[in-house]
Parts: C-alpha cells; structure tokens; sequence
C-alpha cells in the first residue's frame, strides 16, 4: 500500500495527516483537496496491479511538479501493462506509445506523435491550445440570437418569450431523447408524462399552516418541545379538551351500568333501565363525534408541527458551516430529515390522542375504582408497587435499544448512499460483494438492535396483562363473597369489574404506541442535536449593509487557518492587498492552501486568526446572504442539480429570462457545448450531472457565476476539465470580464495563472512568492521551477 503510495506520489501528503493513513478522509473525501484525492484514486488503482490500466485524465488536479513525479512513475509502471490514457495535458501525451485522435465520436488517425504532427492537421490543431492541451474541441459555426436575445433552436418547446423565466422542463423531449452523456442508471431519467399526468390530477393543496407570527426558518438554538408547539397552543388545547371528553365518555358507561343494576333491575324499574341506555346511547354518539373532531385536529396540529419542524431543519442546515458536512456523512442528516422526521409524524397523528387518553383515562378511573369502592381497590392496588417497578427497568432498556437502532438505521442509510454515489468506482473494482456484505451486516446489526427492543416489549406487556388477571382474579373472588353475604350490591361489582378491566386496557392501548413514542423521542432528540448546532459562520448581530455593488478591494490581513480537528495550519500569516479589478493567480503545490484562501474569500469558513476584508470592512461583519450574492464562485467540481440546463444557469438568480442565461452562456465561451446536447437549454442534466460530461458541467457553472454579476468572482480550478479550445475560449471572456471586477483564479495550469495580473505562490499554506508571471519566470525560484516543468509553455495573453 505504501509503495503504491509512493507511486502517485500520495505518500508525504498521507504521512503529514493527523493520523497518517488512518485519517478518516470524510464522505466523497471533502477534507481532502481536489489533488490529494486525485493521487489517492491513482494508488488505489495501483495497488491492484492491473494488466489493463485506464487513466481518465488522472492529474488534471495536481500540480505540475507533482504531475512530473507522477509521470516519472508512471513509465515504469506502463511498461509491463496496457494503458488507456484520456489526455488533456500535452504532457500526458509523452507517456503514450500511440495516440489516438477522435472527432465527432470517431477515431480519425492513429500514430505517435511525431507522425501525427506530420499528417493530421487535427492533431497539430489540439496541441497548439494553451498549456498544450490535447483534447478534441466540438466546432460548429457561429450561432447568432435573434432579436430577442435567444437562439430558438437551443430552446426547444420552452417558447422564446425574453421577458421573464421560461418553463424549466422539458419532459416529453428529454425522456424522448434519452440520457445525455455520462448517464448510468434510470434513476436520473426525468420524470414521465404518464407521471406527471397523474401528479396534475391529484386534488390541489391549497391549504397553508397558521402559525401565526413564527417564523418557519429562524434559528432555534434552544430548541426545546414546548417551543415547537408554542404557534399550535390553541389547537392543542383543543385537542386536549377533546381529549378529555372522551375519556369522560369512557367512565360514564359502567355509572350507567351500576345505575342501571341497581336502580332498575333489582328494583324491577324498567324506566330507569331505558333512561340509562338512552343516556348512554347519546354518550356514544356524543364520542363518536368528539373522537371524529378530534382525529382531524390532531391531524392538523401535527402537519402543521412537522411543517414548522422540516423547514427550520432544512433552513439550519443551509445556515451550518462546511465543516458541518465534512464531518457528517449525507446518510445520516438525511435519516433525520426523513426517518426521525415519519416517526415524530406517525406519533403526532396517530399515537399521541391515543396516549393522552390512554392516560387521563387511566387517572380517571384510579379515582373511579375508589369512589365506587375503597375496600376493593386496595387489592388493586397491591399490585401497582410491581407494575411501576418492571416499567421503570422496562423504560431504561427499550430507551437505550431504540437509541441504538436509531443510530444504526443512520449508518444503513449513510452507508448506502455513498455506495450509489460511488457505485462506478464499487463496479470498476468489482466490490459489490463486498459492498453488499458490508452494507448487510450494518443491516443485520440494525436488525438485531430492533428485535432487541421488541423483545423487551414482548416481556413487559404480557407482563401487565398478567397483572391486570391477578387483580381480577383478587376482585372477583373478593367481591362475590361480599355480595353473598350481602355487604356489597350486585351493581357495585359490575362497575367495579368493569372499571377494573378499563384500568389495565390503557395500559395494553400504550403498548401499542411505547414503540412509536420512542422512535419519536429519539427522532425528537436527534432534531433537537441538529438544531441546537452551532454554524461557523455566524451572522452578525448588526450586521453592515452590501448595497448594489461591492468595489472588490480584498486585503488579507495576517491570515492563518486551521480546519476543525487539525493541528496542522492549512493558512499562515497570508497578508494581501488587491485592488479593485485586479486578476490574482494562486498556485503551488496541492494542498497548498489554495483553495482554502478562496474557501475564505467566500466565508465558506472564518479565519482562525487575521481577518478578510472586502472594501475595507471585515467580510465577518457583512450580511453573509447578501455578501454571497456579490460573490460568484465557480468550485473544482461543481454541482449540478437535478433540472435542466437553463435551471442550472439561472439557480443563482431565478427571475433570470431566457435572453439573460444565453447572454451569460455565450460570455463564458458555452454555447457551442450547449448546442451540442440533445434538448439544448432543456437538456436534463440528471443527479449532481451526471447526464454531462465534467467539461460541459464545469461550463454551465463558470456561465452559472456570470449570469448573478458579481463583484468578485472565485475560479477554483474552473478550466481543468475544459478541452483545449473551449478552455482558450473561457480564459479570453474571463480576461474580458475580470477587467471589470476583482477575480482569484487557483490554477495548476500555469499558461492560466501567466495571464493574471498578479501571482501569488503558496507552499505549505504560506506566501514564498509574489509578482507578475514576468518578474517570477526572471527570479528563477519557486514559480519558475514550476513553470519549467510545464515544458516552459508560453502565456496567452
């Protein structure tokens, strides 16, 4: 493992971690930078010592030091086995023996390099790209709007309507067409007509949750229940009230039966009988009704609870940090927004009337049993001291067994979803057997954790039935002897025995709700952690106003960083002053820090020491959302959402028309890639885009960033998965627009670093170099060094 390390030149990096190679790298490997991921999956793939060896493009993410070391490597590890390489980098090209040149889905010249340059005019027309890159441009002619700013055939069936936000689906023609590129199962086929035909013809929910004046989405960080049901007091107390009427229904039938025995069928009184029955036909009605009101208010409080609930989860967690999500697998927020959430649902709707009347019921009719006869309920009684004490054991274990279970549930769900996020890599490896006997013996331990807790229940509450026998056995024995001998009515007893049979029957009806109130306490307390999280980035009490524009001066005052749980600063005394409409250019090494300073730059995280300033005013200070709207950032691997093209375009401003996304395709060199996919604008992109290629993905989030204008404007390694021309075609709308606002480029290819303005070199998370790519190249240190082992490329400019 440690040679194969040593071989993607992983292996300093893994040793510099906290613990070495058992550092948890978190879900998708987030605590790692793009590049150290990078070398990771290479010495996984080493570490199998394959005879067939596929490289998809394997260093675009690492440096060009770190890409020469590899390559070094590389050589002796080609020579006893085929490889496959995907080539964006010329550089890379030096390692194969044959190149292949592909246009349009074809294969049009095979040969090395030297006879390519000789004969394909392609070839030499791909390796003459910035950086030398080498990988097939799509050409097409020019595409020219028409007078209302929009392509019509980029826009297929959305109308050309410029004025406002065009429909954002195109479902018949997507599902016509197909997957795009990349697509690798059916889950991210848009939905069907057939689908959405029978969703339009479900009834309208029109209805909307009072809950006064609460705000769904504020804050909650003393989260307790009683706040939660604060907006909803008056329908509870409804409830309640209805709640309360039932029970008194239910204590009034066996009155009427002793009323009835006593005052009319001993007495031979056949009024006094039809009188009881009557009565107690109009309280049976009368429940009937007050249970039917009450099933539809509880339903209502309970919705309108779990709404407030879902929404001020959900608005937390866009408030936390990302060292929240670093630290915490998607698996398991998801268990607690949808798990944690049904149980506290299913409880609210279903088990809560039945508890709150299970309860009162069984405290009215412990009064009953003593009103109607004080002598008989002490044998009752005797039993209650062995009945407090199996429930109070019984509460102990069950809690802990579904506390358990809970956090199993969440590692069988976090387990799973990272699986099918990485499945490609799982089949590449062939690990789904194994995945498969991992994820079943979390299953299995789930499992065994739930029959843990039934088996529990299944004790305690035979336990009580036999209890509530015993006691009946007691009363009746007791009681016939008493009527015998005259000292207790025949009346008297039947209520008696009645009562008593309704006194343990509250009991049974919990049972059958202990197991969803424990879910919904586990799932209520799990909620509560959640909200109770403090963010990392918190927003100022008062915090200071962005207004239209920011001028984009950025200064770095003494900056240093550590990320939660480390030692190891990823930022140290980074002091900068860039003016206005300044192009600055980080580079370095991976893990330099080069993505954390942007990291901060967008207060994505707080510097631990120093402070950020845009305009002169501590980025900590500004209203984060509204400073966010002014900052663009484009990341190394940018998401996608599930929608489509023009939905991807305008997330960032949703009233964005039609003409306006065009506009901000075009600016960024886009078209020409958009054009290529088969619903154009209203191409479905699939999950996290999936449906694209990592080109055409990255193209829709640099025209994503352009179309909100910011003010400053975030490229983190933005171009690496850009082929040679569409990249050439990016960097040259990128100088046209970074004229007009301050931008901060991190670059591992340095013919895109030499057209910034200034370069700052980082190593170790510190500044060893600044200046133009000039006055560096001449200074012959660091950024020259690397410049050298990028084959000295010339800067486009």
């Amino acid at each position: 493992m440690i040679a194969a390390a040593k071989a993607a030149e992983a292996h300093e990096f893994i040793s510099a971690l906290p613990d070495g190679y058992d550092t948890l790298v978190g879900e998708r490997g987030l605590t790692l930078s793009g590049g150290q991921r990078q070398r990771l999956g290479l010495a996984r793939a080493l570490l199998t010592d394959p005879r067939v060896l596929v490289l998809d493009d394997a260093t675009s993410a690492v440096d060009t030091a770190t890409e020469a070391a590899i390559h070094d490597t590389l050589r002796a590890v080609m020579r006893d086995r085929t490889t496959l390489l995907v080539a964006h980098r010329r550089s890379t090209l030096s390692l194969a023996d044959r190149i292949a040149v592909l246009d349009g889905g074809r294969v049009v010249d095979v040969g090395t390099a030297a006879e390519l340059e000789g004969r394909c005019a392609l070839y030499r027309d791909l390796v003459s790209g910035p950086d030398d890159d080498a990988e097939a441009p799509g050409r097409t002619p020019p595409r020219e709007p028409g007078p209302d700013g929009i392509t019509p055939e980029l826009w297929p069936d959305l109308g050309t309507d410029s004025t406002g936000p065009s429909v954002s689906t195109n479902t018949a023609a997507a599902a016509a067409a197909g997957p795009g590129r990349g697509s690798s199962a059916s889950l991210e086929q848009p939905p069907t007509p057939e689908l959405l035909e029978r969703v339009q013809a479900l009834a309208p929910a029109t209805a909307r949750p009072d809950l006064g004046d609460v705000d769904p989405t504020a804050p909650d960080p003393r989260f307790r229940l009683a706040g939660l049901l604060r907006p909803v007091r008056g329908l509870l107390a409804a409830v309640i009230a209805l709640v309360t009427v039932d029970a008194l229904a239910t204590l009034a039938i066996p009155a009427l039966y002793q009323r009835g025995v006593d005052e009319g069928v001993r007495t031979g009184v056949e009024s006094v009988v039809l009188i009881a029955a009557a009565v107690g036909l109009g309280v049976i009605l009368v429940d009937w009704l007050v249970v039917a009101l009450q099933t539809r208010l509880t339903a209502r409080t309970g919705e309108s609870v779990l709404y407030l609930l879902r929404v001020r989860s959900y608005a937390h967690l866009q408030r936390l940090g990302l060292d929240y999500y670093e630290r915490e697998l998607s698996g398991r927020i998801m268990t607690r927004m949808t798990t944690d959430v049904d149980a506290l649902s299913t409880f609210l709707q279903t088990g809560l009337a039945t508890a709150v009347v299970s309860i009162l019921t069984l405290a009215g009719i412990s009064v009953a049993l003593i009103v109607t006869d004080p002598s008989l309920a002490m044998y009752v009684f005797a039993v209650l001291p062995v009945l407090i004490v199996a429930t109070v054991v019984f509460r102990r274990l069950a809690s802990a067994a579904y506390t358990e279970a809970r956090e199993r549930v969440s590692a069988v769900n976090a387990d799973m979803q990272e699986n099918v996020s990485g499945l490609r890599v799982a089949q590449a490896y062939t690990r789904e057997e194994r995945s498969a006997a991992d994820f079943a013996s979390r299953s299995d331990a789930y499992r065994r954790s739930r029959l843990r807790a039934q088996r529990y229940v299944a004790t305690y509450f035979p336990f009580v039935t036999l209890l509530s026998g015993v006691a009946e056995v007691l009363v009746l024995a007791v009681g016939a002897s008493r009527v015998a001998e005259g000292t207790l009515s025949p009346g008297v007893l039947m209520a008696f025995v009645l009562y008593l049979g309704l006194f343990f029957t509250p009991v049974q009806q919990l049972s059958s709700v202990f197991d969803g109130y424990q879910q919904a306490k586990v799932g209520l307390r799990r909620i509560g952690d959640l909200l109770r999280t403090p963010t990392s980035v918190p927003s100022p009490e008062t915090p200071v106003g962005v207004g239209e524009r920011l001028r984009g001066h950025v200064r770095l005052d003494d900056v240093g960083f550590h990320y939660p749980g480390t030692e190891t600063p990823a930022l140290a005394d980074v002091s900068l002053d860039v003016p206005p409409g300044t192009t600055v250019a980080f580079v370095g090494s991976t893990g330099a820090g080069k993505s954390t300073a942007v990291k901060l730059l967008a207060r994505f995280y707080d510097a631990t020491s120093g402070s950020v300033r845009i305009d002169g005013v501590d980025v900590r200070e500004y209203d984060l959302a509204a400073l966010r709207t002014r900052v663009g950032v484009v990341p190394q691997e940018p998401h996608l959402f599930a929608g489509t093209v023009a939905d991807n375009v305008r997330y960032g401003r949703p009233e964005a028309s039609d003409a306006d996304v065009e506009r901000a395709v075009r600016a960024v060199g886009a078209l020409d890639g958009i054009a290529g996919l088969p619903g154009g604008f209203a191409h479905q992109v699939g999950e996290r885009g999936r449906a694209l290629s990592a080109g055409q993905r990255q193209l829709v989030a640099l025209a994503r960033a352009e179309l909100v204008d910011p003010d400053v404007l975030l490229l983190d390694e933005a171009t690496a998965a850009l082929d040679p021309a569409t990249e050439d075609a990016v960097l040259r709308a990128t100088d046209r627009l970074a004229a007009t606002r301050t931008t901060f480029v991190v670059a591992h290819r340095l013919a895109t670093a030499a057209r910034a303005d200034r370069i700052v070199v980082l190593d170790h998370g510190r500044v060893v170099e600044e200046g133009t790519h000039a006055d560096l190249v001449a200074a012959g240190g660091a950024y020259a060094t690397l410049w050298e082992l990028g084959d000295g490329a010339p800067a486009h400019r």
